[in-house]
C-alpha cells in the first residue's frame, strides 16, 4: 500500500470537513487575549472608575457563559450546529466592528458611542460560538480506541515499511487533524500576544483585526457547506427535565404505587426501574387511562414521560446541591480579568498583562497534567468514584491560597506607594516589580486546572448527555458566579462606606484597598471549602453514568454519500473498511 492510498483512507470525509473550521479556530485564538484585557480598555482609554469597569467586564463575561445553556437548547431544538456557528460568527464580527469604531477619535464619550450595542452582540455571539465550534472541531476528532480484532498490516512511508494495525490508522488520523486544529488556535493566540507585547497597536486595530479574522474564517467554513448533509435535531436533557416536572405536577393527585402496571416504558432495549428517590416525579411516567396511548406526540410530550426520562430528571436534580458550591469558583476566577489586570499596570517593570495570563495558562495545563499523572490513577485504584471530588476540593483550596497571596502582594504594593508619598495619586506606579504577581496568577491557573477541570468531569460523569452538556453546565455556573461577583463587590463597597472608614473600592486601584477585598474573597472561599466538604461527603456517588470517553461517539456533521470518490470506496472495500454514513445534526 502506498503512502497516498493510506492517506486517502486515513482522512475520511468527516475528518476532511473539520479542516473547514480551522479559520474560525485561528480567530478564536486571536480573541483569547482581546476580551481578557477589556478591563485595561475601559480604565486606561475611557478612564472609567474601577468598580464601573469591573462591573462591565464581569457582566459581559458572566452573561457570555450563562447564555450557553440557551444556545445548547436552541441548537437541539431548531438550528443545529452549523447554522448556529454561522449566526454566531456574524454576530461576533459585527459586535467587534462596532467596538472598533467606538473609540476616539470617532467618539469622545463612551455613553454616546456604539460600544454598548457592540458589547451586546459580542456577548450573544461569543456565547453562541463556543458550543458549535468545539463540537464541529474537537468532538469530531475524538480519539477512539483501536479495535481488538484489527490485524496488523504494513504501511510504506517513503522508503520504509512500518507494521501498523488497521484500526490504528483511524486513531492516528484523528490525532493529526486535532493537532492541526490546536496548532491553528495556538497560532492565533501567538498573533494576539505579539500584537499586545511588541506592537503599539490601538484598541481600534485589535478589535478590527479580530473581526476580520472571524469573517475570513467564516468564509472558509462556508466553502465546505456543499459537502454537509441535512441536520438532525435531538432532545435536550434540560427540556426533558422541564417536561417531566410539568407532567408530574399535572398528575400530583395520582398514586403511582397503585399503578405500576400503567408505567410508560420505552420501547427500546433499556428499560430502567423507577427508584424511590424523589418519588413524586414517578407520577410523570404513569398512564392515567388507556386514552393516553391515543394522544398525539405533541400532547403526550407534556403529559406522559418514559421511565428513563424520569430517572434522567432525578440525576439532574441530584446534582443541584453540589453545583451550588461551584459558584464561588466563578467569583474567584473573575478576579483574573479585572483586579489582577489592574495590578499589573500599576507596578513597575512595564510588563504586559498578557505575559501573566500566559503564566496562568501554563500553570493550568501543567497542574492538570501533573494531577492526572501523580494522583488521579492512585485515587481511582482506591475509590475511583471520589476522584472528581478530590480534584475539585484541592482546586478550591488553591482559590483560598490565591486570594491570600494576592492580598499579601497588594499590601506590599500599597506600602511601597505610601513610602513614596503617592498613595492618592491615581496614575502613580508602585516602585515594586510586577514579577511579584507571578505567584497569584500561578495559583489562579492551578485553581482553574483542578477545580475547573474537576467540575467539568463531575458533570461528565453524573449528568445525562454528559459529553454534550458537561462543558455547558460548567460554563454556565462559572458565568453565574461572575455575575454574582458584581453584587458581592457592591456589598463590600457599601460595607466599607457605611463604617465611615477608608473606602475599599475607590476611583482607581491606588485609591482602593484591594488587599482587604482579596481578604474578604479568601474568607468566602474558605467558607465555601467547608460547605463543599460537607455536601460532597453527603452526596451519593453510586449513580455514576460513565466517563465521557466511554460514551458512544456522537458525530455532528452528516456527509453526503455521493461526494465520496470512487477510488476511495474501492480502496476501502479492498481493505474491508467501508465509509459509513454519518447520522448528524
Amino acid at each position: 500500500m502506498t503512502t497516498c492510498d493510506a492517506l486517502r483512507r486515513w482522512f475520511r470525509w468527516r475528518e476532511r470537513l473539520v479542516i473547514f473550521t480551522y479559520g474560525l479556530l485561528f480567530s478564536k485564538g486571536m480573541m483569547s487575549y482581546v476580551l481578557a484585557n477589556l478591563m485595561t480598555f475601559l480604565t486606561d482609554l475611557w478612564k472609567l472608575k474601577l468598580k464601573e469597569a469591573a462591573a462591565i467586564v464581569n457582566l459581559q463575561e458572566g452573561l457570555r457563559n450563562m447564555l450557553q445553556i440557551c444556545v445548547a437548547l436552541c441548537i437541539d431544538a431548531c438550528l443545529g450546529y452549523r447554522w448556529m456557528l454561522i449566526l454566531s460568527s456574524v454576530l461576533y464580527s459585527t459586535g467587534l466592528g462596532l467596538l472598533a469604531y467606538s473609540v476616539p477619535p470617532y467618539f469622545n464619550k463612551l455613553k454616546h458611542s456604539p460600544f454598548w450595542e457592540g458589547l451586546a452582540l459580542v456577548i450573544v455571539g461569543g456565547a453562541a460560538q463556543v458550543i458549535p465550534l468545539y463540537s464541529l472541531s474537537v468532538e469530531q476528532t475524538k480519539v477512539v480506541r483501536v479495535p481488538e480484532h484489527c490485524e496488523a498490516t504494513r504501511l510504506k512511508v517513503a522508503c520504509c515499511l512500518r507494521k501498523v494495525r488497521i484500526g490504528g490508522w483511524r486513531q492516528m488520523q484523528q490525532r493529526i487533524i486535532r493537532w492541526f486544529g490546536i496548532g491553528f488556535m495556538m497560532l492565533g493566540a501567538i498573533t494576539s500576544v505579539y500584537g499586545f507585547i511588541y506592537l503599539e497597536d490601538e484598541w481600534h486595530q485589535r478589535f478590527l483585526r479580530s473581526a476580520i479574522a472571524i469573517v475570513t474564517g467564516l468564509l472558509w467554513f462556508l466553502c465546505g457547506f456543499p459537502f454537509y448533509g441535512p441536520r438532525r435535531l435531538q432532545p435536550s436533557p434540560l427540556s426533558t427535565m422541564l417536561r417531566t416536572l410539568i407532567a408530574a405536577a399535572r398528575k400530583r393527585h395520582l398514586n403511582y404505587r397503585g399503578n405500576l402496571e400503567q408505567l410508560h416504558r420505552d420501547d427500546g432495549k433499556e428499560n430502567p426501574l423507577l427508584t424511590d428517590h424523589l418519588e413524586w416525579l414517578n407520577k410523570a411516567a404513569v398512564k392515567e387511562s388507556s386514552a393516553d396511548d391515543n394522544l398525539t406526540p405533541e400532547e403526550k410530550r407534556w403529559r406522559l414521560c418514559t421511565v428513563k426520562e424520569v430517572e434522567q430528571t432525578k440525576l439532574l436534580l441530584n446534582i443541584i446541591p453540589m453545583s451550588a458550591t461551584f459558584i464561588v469558583y466563578g467569583m474567584v476566577k473573575s478576579l483574573g480579568n479585572t483586579f489582577f489586570i489592574e495590578q499589573v499596570s500599576s507596578m513597575s517593570g512595564d510588563i504586559s498583562s498578557v505575559f501573566f495570563q500566559m503564566i496562568q495558562w501554563f500553570s493550568q495545563i501543567s497542574i492538570k497534567r501533573g494531577y492526572k499523572i501523580v494522583f488521579e490513577k492512585r485515587i481511582e485504584r482506591i475509590k475511583g468514584r471520589y476522584s472528581d471530588g478530590v480534584k475539585i476540593g484541592i482546586g478550591m483550596l488553591s482559590s483560598v491560597i490565591c486570594c491570600a497571596v494576592a492580598s499579601s502582594i497588594e499590601s506590599k504594593r500599597l506600602q511601597a506607594l505610601s513610602k513614596e508619598g503617592r498613595s492618592n495619586d491615581p496614575d502613580a506606579t508602585a516602585p515594586i516589580t510586577a514579577f511579584w504577581l507571578v505567584l497569584q496568577f500561578s495559583f489562579l491557573g492551578a485553581m482553574e486546572g483542578l477545580a475547573g477541570d474537576g467540575i467539568q468531569d463531575f458533570f461528565g460523569h453524573y449528568a445525562p448527555d454528559s459529553r454534550r452538556y458537561g462543558p455547558v453546565f460548567t460554563s454556565s455556573l462559572t458565568g453565574f458566579g461572575t455575575v454574582l461577583n458584581i453584587g458581592f463587590i457592591a456589598f463590600l463597597d457599601y460595607y466599607s462606606t457605611s463604617r465611615d472608614t477608608e473606602i475599599w473600592l475607590g476611583d482607581s486601584i491606588n485609591q482602593s484597598r484591594l488587599d482587604l477585598i482579596y481578604r474578604a474573597y479568601a474568607m468566602v472561599a474558605l467558607l465555601n471549602c467547608f460547605i463543599y466538604a460537607y455536601v460532597s461527603y453527603q452526596y451519593s456517588y453510586d449513580n455514576i453514568i460513565g466517563r465521557p470517553e466511554e460514551e458512544k461517539e456522537i458525530p455532528f456533521l452528516e456527509v453526503k454519500e455521493e461526494e465520496t470518490a470512487e477510488g476511495d470506496q474501492q480502496n476501502n472495500q479492498e481493505q474491508d473498511v467501508e465509509l459509513q454514513r454519518i447520522p448528524v445534526r
